[in-house]
């Protein structure tokens, strides 16, 4: 069985409808995938009902911002009921979070003598298909920048005064994750994006604080960072996951599938446990 754990839809900054993951899953051989999007789980009912007559396992997930030290970190969350009311507590306070970093990005952007209209950025509206967030498709319409890279590189910059916002605590999220039903994992501990720490005294601290599964195969690890992740992870008796990141067109170089990985390469007991496979059993 063809697992994908990590995929992203236009509900976050993904470029795919629910049915367009759905099709693309079907079309690519995965039988096991998850809808994990930014802080968010509004795919999460259409893409249940969506699999409902076809042959293919659906794992509701969530990917949540978290802030430790001073550093972003991404924690997916695998198998939560989707109605607990911390856990969508959460979920609003993080895109209200981001949502005021994307006006306070604008605006200091503009006192650094940036080409931008603040009024015009609150009317702008933009297609959710072409992926990212509200700022960043305002200031590539704009002509500002052209891309997400510029946009990281050269303007959401200390330089600029800008950062991310400081979201709950990595212990706060696993309890949350924990009481909402599900099990919490890292999202791509081998990736740049996390600061201060090597892989494998991130994932120390981090299991310290609680966390239950390593996402061991992404497509920006390397095999030496994949063996890392997973022979801790194996250590630990932690879950071992994978997961493409696929953000659709939005993230070109992140493709479905891949990196390609079977149900027997992995430790999922524990996530499998939360399915709900009376739902999903077929006819």
């Amino acid at each position: 069985m063809k697992v994908d754990l990590h995929i992203h839809t236009c509900a976050s900054d993904g470029t795919w409808t629910p049915a367009e993951v759905v099709e693309e899953v079907r079309k690519n051989g995965i039988q096991l995938f998850a809808v994990t999007d930014h802080d968010t789980l509004d795919s999460i009912a259409e893409t249940r009902l969506l699999i409902a007559e076809t042959e293919l396992f659906f794992l509701p997930g969530v990917e949540i911002s978290s802030t430790y030290q001073g550093d972003l970190y991404h924690i997916l969350a695998y198998g939560v009921d989707t109605n607990n009311p911390r856990l969508r507590e959460l979920l609003d306070t993080n895109t209200r979070l981001m949502n005021k970093k994307d006006d306070e990005s604008i605006r200091m952007l503009l006192e650094q003598g940036y080409k931008v209209d603040f009024e015009k950025y609150l009317q702008y509206e933009y297609d959710r298909r072409k992926g990212g967030w509200k700022a960043l498709n305002y200031l590539v319409d704009t002509g500002v920048c052209k891309d997400t890279a510029e946009f990281f590189n050269s303007l959401f910059t200390e330089l600029n005064n800008l950062s991310f916002p400081t979201f709950a605590s990595p212990e706060e999220v696993f309890a949350i994750i924990e009481e909402a039903g599900g099990i919490s994992v890292i999202a791509h501990p081998g990736l740049n994006l996390y600061g201060k720490y090597q892989p494998e005294e991130l994932l120390r601290i981090f299991v310290q604080l609680g966390l239950q599964g390593v996402e061991a195969f992404h497509p920006q690890h390397d095999v030496k960072m994949s063996r890392i992740c997973y022979e801790f992870a194996e250590k630990q008796g932690l879950q071992i996951t994978s997961g493409s990141d696929c953000h659709g067109g939005f993230v070109p170089y992140r493709r479905l599938g891949l990196p390609a990985t079977r149900l027997h390469q992995l430790k999922i007991d524990k996530i499998l446990q939360k399915m709900d496979w009376e739902f999903l059993k077929k006819p």
